[in-house]
């Protein structure tokens, strides 16, 4: 108990001397704005409800939630590796709630969530097009399950149904665009450092992947060597093995969890990179 009440004060601690987490002069954040701008007046000259208007900037501001990624802070890596240690349920939460970049991961879930809401709601509204061609892009960033289609899905509907639209054109080549699933990095995660690879971080995921094999290391040599000495075996002489086992494991756990979280956001920022470019690149795209 006294343990864990040191170690809850020492996060506090660290938390309290935390970086601000205000969006102060950031260009990413800027961009995002200057688009959310064009779009709502876009959305303004439409011939649609006020409701439809309203429902599809809620959209637009979730998913233009954007700043350039923080530094993971010191705490979230202490709770991570205390919560491994003691296994508090509260030090795995206060972990994740210390990672800004963790709210950013769930903004497209809400995103789509509302634009299809609006296309159930309002099959006809004039903003239609605009909402397929959103989603087409927001669905490539989600994580939440149950979403009612797709990113080709939206693409393919709006090249289908609106081929007169002028963002017709624009979703035929943003569906060539390459992307990563959110979904796929998370499986890749399976193995530390693999979901970095896929999300092009080579560098990271081999770094991970090697502290993985030595972790797994840690606790299986020592397990093979209590193994063969099973019969003399003594607490004087072999605590060294249980204590590079519990190192091990404890090692493993941080990197499972922390390349997890980390393939989601490489998976996420690849995304958003490769439609700035193709935003660049084709200067009428909403």
């Amino acid at each position: 108990m006294i343990t864990r009440v040191v170690s809850i004060a020492a996060l506090c601690a660290l938390t309290s001397c935390a970086h601000s987490v205000l969006v102060h002069d950031d260009p990413t954040y800027r961009e995002a704005i200057a688009r959310y701008q064009r779009t709502r007046h876009a959305v303004e000259a439409s011939l649609a409800s006020d409701d439809d208007r309203a429902m599809f900037m809620q959209a637009e501001a979730l998913y233009r939630y954007r700043f350039e990624p923080p530094g993971r802070s010191v705490g979230a890596y202490v709770a991570q590796a205390t919560a491994s240690l003691i296994d508090l349920p509260v030090l795995d939460s206060l972990s994740g709630s210390l990672d800004l970049f963790s709210v950013r991961l769930r903004m497209n879930d809400g995103a789509v969530q509302l634009w299809e809401s609006l296309l159930a709601k309002a099959p006809t509204t004039p903003l239609r097009p605009l909402a397929l061609y959103r989603l087409g892009w927001a669905y490539r960033g989600t994580l939440a399950g149950g979403l009612p289609s797709s990113s080709d899905e939206a693409f393919d509907a709006l090249v289908a149904k609106h081929a007169s639209d002028p963002l017709a054109a624009l979703a035929r080549d943003a569906k060539q665009t390459e992307w990563k699933s959110q979904g796929a990095a998370a499986a890749w995660s399976i193995f530390p450092g693999l979901g970095q690879m896929y999300a092009g971080e080579y560098a990271s995921g081999a770094v991970r992947v090697a502290i993985a094999l030595g972790a797994t290391a840690m606790i299986v040599l020592p397990s093979v060597r209590v193994y063969e000495r099973r019969s003399d075996l003594s607490w004087h002489n072999d605590w060294p093995l249980l204590l590079t086992g519990i190192a091990g494991a404890t090692l493993l756990t941080i990197d499972y969890s922390s390349s997890y979280a980390d393939a989601l956001r490489a998976a996420l920022e690849f995304n958003e990179r490769s439609e700035r470019e193709f935003e660049h690149a084709h200067p009428t795209a909403p």
